[in-house]
């Protein structure tokens, strides 16, 4: 054959970078053309001939570049305590409590705390300190399954973009206290119509012969002065109620009527981004300074409520509503679903902020221990919230001669603009309690939002590295497309019916799908022993090992499994009982189809991104035999040459997706030890290899020795190691 027909290929033998390298008719084609081609076909990090002082120094100005770590260790723990006690603590588990049977939603919530809440967060913070990583590139630890941190990442967008929703009305409650009237303590405003009234003994509605009126028996007596009207039981709305829903809502009868952006919440929206993108302008630097408020003054504030609340009329009744389980809701499988749904909402699960607050940890750091405190701290303080709010609840129930139970399923997800903002009005020096307590839910919202934004961004900083010397502009265009997007929740449809939905399908299935595939690739695809081994890299040790095996590897999956599928399978159209002067609301059937839609976007990432790499997997290998069947003869005429164990490519493409890419481990070169030393030889800076390919010698290697390893010798160790 002659020479100038000749194909000489080259491959890095590596199935996430390759080189093929053409040279045809070389005498008509020159250098410059055949560099621009090798550079053409060159794929993300390769192997060069380098010393190690250039490679460290390398490595060590690129980490100084990124050197985004937490000041010291208590801002962390505030921070994952922010994190992890949000609204939810506040509102989202009293509710789920009433709606679930007081006591008895404690049971399995303990349970699903301990088997499933604790072992994952204890992943997640592993999983990010260990590898510097956040969700984005975090599961390159199995090439395959990168989908699941995607995953995790629009569920963090989703939440994200409806959660300041809610902080936006904290915000409007919080400007509103500043009066000496509060505006929701009394009638007679432009929003308040002739059902309003303000719960307690003197403004009781009239019944006579099975009707009612919209005023007390003595108003009754002289009802030509007071105009009594005739109402329906349902038409009895609070002040407080009418406050929320007619002034800051103007909430629509149907979940059809959208409307038009309102202006009140849209600038209270406007207003919550803008301290958003203030805080966390910085990252952890600036965020884990607000931490020390938003974590400690919650707490303060919340003792304080739960002390006036227990001293109002009927609270008595609602704590023992609160306290005394209803053992028969205990084997329904509804209260396990609320149960691990709140697990996953309340700790943060299956968001990414915990991989991403992580990541900027020393890489020693004894998260295990700060794991504990935090968790433990979030645990009780849903219960402890709940000791106010069902005071409350009692009081308002004891007021308006109704059960515990029918007031606290009728209070929603509004539980914390209506239930509480009508006990402080009760309070003496109430504008004082409602700056105190619209503060404390700002704190609480502000420090998940921060952690839930942060997701996003670091993702785009890792996936698009040249944007991470513009944190700060990447910080204020996301919160900016963030407040655009959210911007249509600011419209007069039923609110917080749509934010309900988005809950419903996001948090009760997805985030607990994404938990499963997260402890499955840990446990049973990168290894349960292999990550063990990691921990104890950080740690020394391999703390909590037999509590993590049993569960990991045995009871989280099959639980995280049952409680899916007994969800899917009881998945029924959803609806709105009556209330705060609207009819009971069955959602439109096309809702349900909408809602599907949203709960196949979140986990969407996991099999098709697996699906892709398995036929990028496959193809590498198919240009490999390629490769090597044109490649020179080895054959030596040895009878061990053919015998060596082969797989079918299907099967190894499999296996390739399943193990870690070529460079993953710590981030940073100091931790590159033990089994990752090899990453020392990994490729860190594109200029160099770009100067490695620019000097490629006549024969077309620009390392000879390799050259020989990967062709010339098939039994030969190849570089980098790929663990399997």
């Amino acid at each position: 054959m002659d020479k100038k027909e000749i194909f000489t290929h080259y491959l890095i033998d590596d199935s996430s970078a390759e080189i093929l390298i053409v040279k045809r008719n070389l005498s008509s084609i020159g250098q410059v053309m055949q560099n621009k081609l090798i550079f053409k076909f060159w794929r993300r990090t390769h192997i060069k001939e380098s010393t190690d002082t250039e490679i460290g120094t390398i490595n060590t100005h690129e980490e100084e570049k990124d050197n985004h770590e937490w000041d010291n260790p208590l801002e962390f723990i505030f921070s994952l305590i922010s994190n992890s006690v949000g609204l939810g603590n506040v509102w989202r588990f009293p509710y789920l409590a009433a709606k679930s049977g007081g006591g008895a939603f404690l049971i399995p919530y303990f349970i699903l705390y301990f088997l499933i809440g604790a072992p994952i967060y204890y992943l997640e913070l592993a999983l990010g300190q260990f590898s510097s990583r956040g969700p984005a590139t975090a599961f390159l630890l199995a090439k395959g399954w990168q989908g699941v941190g995607f995953a995790m990442i629009i569920n963090s967008v989703l939440c994200m973009l409806y959660y300041n929703v809610i902080i936006s009305w904290a915000l409007f409650y919080f400007i509103s206290s500043f009066r000496t009237n509060l505006l929701w303590k009394k009638c007679g405003y432009w929003w308040n119509d002739a059902r309003c009234f303000v719960p307690g003994a003197d403004s009781s509605s009239f019944r006579v012969n099975g009707t009612t009126y919209n005023c007390t028996e003595p108003q009754f007596l002289n009802r030509t002065e007071y105009l009594c009207e005739q109402i329906n039981a349902t038409d009895r709305v609070t002040a407080t109620e009418q406050f929320f829903f007619q002034l800051l809502l103007n909430k629509s009868n149907k979940f059809e009527d959208f409307g038009r952006p309102r202006a009140y919440p849209a600038v209270s929206l406007l207003l919550a981004w803008i301290i958003v993108g203030a805080c966390i302008i910085r990252g952890v630097k600036s965020s884990g300074k607000v931490a020390y408020f938003t974590a400690i003054f919650p707490y303060i504030v919340l003792l304080v409520l739960i002390i006036q609340s227990s001293l109002l009329n009927g609270a008595i009744q609602g704590i023992k509503y609160y306290v005394i389980p209803r053992w028969e809701l205990v084997a329904k499988f509804e209260t396990w679903q609320a149960a691990a749904s709140q697990v996953f909402f309340s700790l943060g699960l299956s968001f990414g902020s915990l991989m991403a607050y992580s990541a900027s940890n020393k890489f020693n750091n004894n998260f295990f221990r700060q794991m504990c405190i935090v968790v433990s701290c979030d645990c009780f303080t849903g219960v402890f919230a709940g000791f106010a709010v069902f005071a409350t609840i009692g009081y308002l129930s004891t007021e308006l001669k109704e059960s515990v139970s029918k007031y606290a399923d009728a209070s929603g997800p509004g539980l914390a603009f209506i239930t509480y903002p009508e006990a402080i009005a009760h309070m003496p020096a109430s504008s004082l309690f409602s700056i105190l307590f619209f503060l404390m839910l700002l704190a609480l919202g502000l420090g998940s939002q921060f952690a839930l934004t942060d997701v996003p961004i670091t993702s785009i900083l890792e996936l698009f590295p040249r944007f991470k010397s513009q944190r700060e502009l990447t910080v204020i265009i996301t919160c900016v497309v963030s407040f655009l997007i959210s911007l249509p929740f600011t419209c007069p449809v039923r609110i917080e019916v749509f934010l309900n939905f988005i809950s419903e399908y996001r948090t009760n299935i997805s985030m607990v799908v994404v938990g499963f595939f997260e402890v499955y690739v840990i446990a049973y695809v990168y290894g349960f022993n292999r990550f063990m081994n990691d921990v104890k890299m950080m740690l020394g040790k391999r703390a909590a090992e037999y509590y993590l095996f049993l569960t990991w590897c045995i009871l989280s999956p099959i639980i995280m499994l049952v409680i899916t599928f007994s969800n899917l399978l009881t998945s029924k159209q959803m609806s709105n009982g009556a209330g705060a002067g609207y009819e009971a609301y069955v959602y439109p059937g096309w809702s349900t189809i909408v809602g599907w839609c949203i709960f196949v976007a979140c986990i969407i990432p996991i099999p098709l991104l697996f699906i892709i790499n398995y036929i990028q997997e496959y193809f590498s290998l198919r240009r490999k035999e390629i490769i090597r069947s044109t490649g020179p003869s080895t054959d030596n005429g040895s009878p061990d040459d053919n015998n060596y164990p082969e797989k079918p490519r299907y099967i190894e493409a499999f296996t390739q997706n399943n193990a870690p890419r070529y460079d993953w481990g710590p981030k940073k070169s100091i931790n590159h030890i033990g089994l990752y030393a090899y990453l020392k030889t990994v490729e860190s800076k594109d200029a160099i290899v770009l100067d490695r390919i620019t000097n490629v010698s006549n024969d077309g290697y620009s390392n000879r020795s390799y050259q020989e390893d990967c062709i010339s010798n098939k039994n030969a160790p190849q570089t980098p190691i790929e663990r399997h």
